[in-house]
């Protein structure tokens, strides 16, 4: 029997979901670590992150760029699925939708994502993302993301 490969970034969610540890980094990968990704708290499939938006991602109107927030809310939905996945699956997503409905400012921000449903090959999570107070609603975001067995690195990779 082969052993299993495993997303490192699953691993590290999982575990520590599992074990109800908070406030966790979630520096695993270059994507997450870039924007200061913390597992807040969470439970398989419900997560709390917080994010902060670098000064670096201010566009010219002072706001931090769409795309910064579409990555916070596709890593958090990614992050909610991997917390249900077992060892040796994973998942990319195949689809994103996000919903912009107020400015974002550099600094601390708050994710939460939820998983609705992960079958054999496809799974579907929502996001919302809020200023640091939890209080007032950013952005939102749905997806679809392939799941699949973890590959191994390519040679050379």
């Amino acid at each position: 029997m082969s052993e299993v490969i495993d997303n490192p970034t699953r691993a590290h969610v999982a575990a520590a979901v599992a074990a109800g540890r908070r406030d966790v980094p979630l520096d695993t990968n270059p994507a997450s670590a870039s924007l200061g990704a913390v597992l807040c708290e969470g439970k398989p499939g419900e997560l709390r992150l917080g994010f902060v938006a670098p000064p670096e991602s201010i566009q010219g109107n002072g706001v931090i760029g769409g795309g910064i927030v579409a990555s916070m809310l596709d890593l958090a939905m990614a992050m909610a699925v991997l917390s249900v996945l077992p060892p040796g699956r994973t998942c990319a997503t195949i689809n994103l939708s996000v919903n912009m409905m107020a400015a974002a400012k550099a600094g601390p921000l708050v994710a939460t994502a939820s998983v609705e449903r992960v079958g054999r090959t496809v799974g579907f999570a929502r996001a919302s993302l809020f200023d640091a107070s939890g209080e007032r609603l950013l952005a939102s975001g749905t997806s679809a993301l392939s799941v699949f067995d973890e590959r191994p690195a390519p040679a050379g990779a």
